[in-house]
């Protein structure tokens, strides 16, 4: 009987560790099964909220910027061409109104510069270029505002991340000081994990914007090149014109 037992019990410790790499498997798959995507998603808490924001924020931006950021709302061809024999003319009032309803920048340009020659018509050259300058200033600055936002995102979205990443370790801490159970360690693991998930998204918005941001900055750049190209050539045309109206009344 005594030999019985003690062969049981040494075919117990034998299977043991077998046991416990059976159970600790078991386990691992359990919690691979519940930390899916969605759940460690879910798991990073409040902070979900500003970064779903953040990222609906960022693809508007970016849509938006796509569509608005394009050589023809700096000026066109046919804008050109259609400017061209207002100039041969010397037709002041045809061309304001022309200008008037074309939404391209080198038009708002024409458009401003027409209505100070209306109020001075006796302004030099240097009062023209100013007024050329300072209207072209403000659809840079208008230009480079809207990618700016990107940037803004970009900036704030990982902050946002690390920010729940912090709240979510000092509550895993916080139920460890309370837990009595062995289990600590892996409730804090568990913890940090899933704490880590919003500083991954944070990053994930934030790369993507910053990405964004370095691609439409570069497309500002080219547009206010065009724009100060256009806006050169016509604010001579004008300066021209307004000498010529000036001497022939």
């Amino acid at each position: 009987m005594k030999r019985l037992l003690l062969t049981g019990s040494s075919l117990l410790a034998m299977m043991a560790p077998v046991l416990a790499q059976t159970t600790g498997n078991d386990a691992v798959e359990e919690m691979g099964k519940e930390t899916s995507l969605l759940n460690l998603i879910a798991a990073a808490g409040w902070v979900i909220v500003p970064l779903a924001v953040a990222s609906m924020i960022t693809l508007t931006l970016i849509l938006y910027c796509f569509f608005t950021l394009t050589e023809k709302a700096i000026t066109t061809p046919e804008l050109l061409e259609r400017m061209e024999p207002f100039f041969e003319n010397e037709d002041f009032d045809g061309l304001a109104t022309y200008v008037a309803d074309r939404p391209q920048a080198t038009a708002r340009m024409v458009d401003r510069v027409l209505q100070f020659l209306e109020r001075h018509p006796e302004a030099g050259p240097d009062a023209i270029t100013a007024v050329a300058e300072t209207e072209g200033n403000r659809i840079a600055a208008s230009l480079n505002q809207r990618v700016l936002y990107i940037m803004d995102v970009g900036v704030l979205a990982p902050l946002l991340g690390l920010f729940g990443t912090v709240v979510g370790i000092l509550h895993s801490f916080g139920h460890i000081a309370s837990e009595a159970s062995p289990m600590r360690t892996m409730l804090l693991a568990g913890g940090v994990s899933q704490a880590l998930v919003s500083t991954a998204l944070g990053l994930t918005v934030g790369i993507t914007a910053m990405a964004f941001y370095a691609y439409f900055r570069g497309r500002v750049g080219h547009l206010i090149s065009i724009l100060e190209s256009e806006g050169t050539l016509l604010t001579q045309e004008l300066i021209l014109l307004s000498k010529r109206h000036r001497i022939n009344p």
